[in-house]
């Protein structure tokens, strides 16, 4: 086989691994989002496993190239490769559905195992695998331009994924063409150990040079690690960061992910592209605009949000991946390089999955590893200022007071907040916070829960206020008309009702019940359900009797209908969009028959689905559309003490519901002016849909 033939098989066979090893993580991630209540921890978690398996990877090819020959590497390869063939499809299993609530961390870990772990593992190998087996064999191949083909296929496989395999196949089917994809791997694989075991025979040792070997000695392998960590720190801070502001979608995961897979390309390949004063004076201006900026409510202003985090995490990888390759050993070394690089990753993630959670109280990691990396950006430039001060120096300096104001302003905020707070509980779900808020008068003081900055109900204190609901939520509002004027309580007003809510919040709807009425509240968080318990008296005093069922609510309805036990509710609340990451496999026609399956046919659904940032009245009739449902929007007006109130879409199939004069008098025009319709399917549920453009 000539030279420019083994090139081309190496190559394609590199080129699809990298594309497979990084489309993988989103398909698997948007697979199983729904099972773990759309929570963005579960990529967070994703990430880390997948780090962790490519370790495996990395630290398999370091033990096994070591004491064995070509041959015996090419056999060992082939035998695995089969093995992890009969493991196909990746598919996973309905069975790894949780059951319970509680921290579903390493339940997640332990299915990605089961799924995809072996195969992704062997990807990982292929790389640093056929790097040895091309030094063996015959004729002069530039490994460097088969790794530009690898990267080439790890950008393909990030960026083709939202926009054509997620848009055009289900999850399922997904999973099945990586499968098949894989399989064709596997065929070029084989190939290359076909061509590698025919050079075993002839391959002739070459010899390093030891003069070449002392030119360059390379840093401490400490250092490696530490440069790796952050760099994976700041990834994954920043990708929880920008979930926190919007709903949890790929395309939020993977304009990170490929933004650090970038700075990697740079660091290795392009160092002349790598102006270490220019990305340490960037890099501090960009995260200190990220400590100013508030969070965002509109479109705009959670795209720039998102520019400026995204900038922020590109500048320092590159300071961490581009300095650490500055490090880089002689060639004899090189495979304890890149094995630190994938350890430095893997505790990067177990820094921000496990250890954060348990050790913060709050998302700080990201400010940590913002402070530590500006720390190794300026150790340089305060060295050569030392040196000697130059009018160059004036840039970094302005750059570095500008950082050191702006922290300054996030930690007096996190200071004055601290005042006002009565909890914290952060757990996989995110991090949720009382305040106490005091009013203008001594009697309008009041206990807020919030999540991500974003009100989840408030209680007041006084004690005859206490069973007083926001405006929101009173009985006037969209969710009030809901209870209180659907079909059972217009034929008999007195008459019991059966209430389920999506949503516990700080229990606020618990108040609206009556005697003989029964609440059933569906909360994912249990974090959330012991804040309300310990802070909270709206349950514990309803008239109603109150139940509290915890795990996502889709899941715990729908194995309610399969078990034969439709609630049969008058009204159904889905109160799970406010707050960090809103849930959206809630929003789909799958979820819509599940919900019917348990209401009443004259009863009414109450969904307050709205996001600043996103434009959903589309999304709203279309699944009314679709479901045969009518629907309407009933604004809460921002007056009377309503500081930002939500509002609500109001569905039902009751056409008598919509001649009630107090609803008539509640309906709102929708807010984007048309009669444009949009459905969501579990199979097509693209947040770039209900983008305002």
């Amino acid at each position: 086989m000539s030279s420019r033939a083994i090139a081309a098989l190496y190559g394609a066979t590199m080129g699809l691994a990298g594309f497979l090893l990084f489309q993988v993580q989103p398909v698997m991630a948007k697979y199983i989002l729904p099972w773990f209540g759309g929570s963005a921890a579960t990529w967070i978690v994703c990430m880390l496993f997948f780090q962790l398996a490519l370790l495996a990877g990395y630290a398999y090819v370091y033990v096994v190239t070591r004491p064995l020959s070509l041959a015996w590497q090419v056999l060992l390869q082939i035998t695995l490769l089969a093995a992890v063939l009969l493991l196909l499809p990746i598919t996973p299993s309905d069975g790894w559905k949780p059951m319970a609530s509680g921290d579903p961390t390493w339940r997640i870990i332990l299915l990605l195992a089961a799924s995809v772990g072996a195969p992704y593992a062997l990807l990982a190998t292929t790389s640093p695998m056929l790097q040895r087996w091309l030094a063996q064999l015959p004729g002069q191949i530039e490994v460097s331009r088969l790794f530009a083909v690898s990267n080439f296929g790890s950008f393909l496989g990030l960026l083709s994924y939202p926009f054509i395999f997620e848009r055009t196949l289900s999850s399922q089917e997904q999973t099945w063409l990586w499968s098949i994809m894989f399989a064709v791997y596997a065929a070029l694989l084989g190939l290359c150990a076909w061509a590698a075991w025919r050079a075993a025979s002839r391959a002739t040792p070459v010899a390093g040079s030891d003069a070449a070997s002392r030119q360059r000695r390379g840093g401490p392998p400490s250092l490696w690690i530490v440069y790796s960590t952050l760099g994976s720190v700041l990834l994954l801070a920043t990708t929880n960061q920008i979930t926190q502001w919007s709903a949890v979608i790929p395309f939020l995961w993977i304009a990170p992910l490929s933004l650090y897979l970038l700075t990697f390309v740079i660091a290795f390949g392009q160092q002349r592209h790598y102006p270490r004063t220019v990305y340490a004076i960037a890099f501090l201006l960009f995260a200190g605009l990220s400590f100013l900026l508030p969070t965002p409510d509109s479109a705009s202003s959670l795209a720039v949000a998102v520019i400026v985090q995204c900038l922020t995490m590109f500048t320092g990888c590159m300071i961490c991946h581009a300095e650490m390759v500055r490090l880089q050993p002689e060639p004899s070394r090189l495979p304890a390089f890149y094995l630190a690089t994938a350890v430095g990753g893997a505790i990067g993630g177990l820094l921000v999955a496990l250890l954060a959670p348990l050790l913060l109280p709050d998302y700080w990691e990201q400010t940590l590893a913002i402070v530590l990396i500006a720390a190794f950006a300026l150790r340089p430039e305060i060295r050569r200022i030392r040196e000697r001060w130059q009018a160059r120096h004036v840039g970094i300096a302005a750059a570095a007071a500008l950082f050191l104001v702006a922290l300054s302003v996030q930690v007096l905020s996190e200071i004055t907040l601290s005042r006002d707070l009565v909890a914290r509980v952060r757990n996989f779900y995110g991090v949720v916070k009382v305040l106490r808020e005091d009013g203008e008068a001594p009697e309008d003081a009041s206990l807020v829960m919030q999540q991500a900055g974003v009100d989840q109900g408030s209680q007041f204190l006084a004690a005859d206020r206490r069973t007083e609901p926001a405006c929101a939520f009173t009985a006037g509002s969209g969710v009030g008309q809901a209870i209180f004027r659907n079909a059972t309580r217009r034929a008999n007003p007195d008459a019991p009702v059966r209430i389920g809510i999506v949503g516990l919040g700080a229990g606020m709807l618990a108040a609206l019940g009556r005697p003989g009425d029964i609440i059933r509240y569906y909360e994912l968080n249990p974090a959330v359900k012991d804040l309300v318990d310990r802070h909270f008296s709206f349950v514990r005093d309803s008239q109603a009797k109150v139940e509290i069922v915890l795990g996502d609510g889709r899941l715990l309805l729908e194995r309610e209908v399969e078990g034969g036990r439709s609630q049969n509710y008058d009204v159904i609340v889905m109160n799970a969009f406010r707050g960090a990451s809103p849930p959206m496999h809630l929003m789909t026609k799958e979820a819509f028959d599940i919900y019917l399956r348990h209401l009443k046919p004259d009863g009414v659904l109450a969904i307050n689905f709205e996001l600043d940032t996103l434009e959903v009245a589309p999304l709203h009739r279309g699944l009314a559309a679709a479901s045969g449902l009518d629907v309407s929007w009933v604004e809460t007006a921002s007056e009377n003490g309503c500081e930002d109130p939500i509002s609500w879409a109001l569905y039902t199939r009751d056409k008598g519901f919509w001649e009630v004069p107090e609803v008539k008098a509640a309906m709102s025009p929708w807010r984007d002016g048309s009669q444009s319709r949009l459905l969501w399917t579990d199979r097509n549920s693209n947040l770039m849909s209900i983008v305002p453009w």
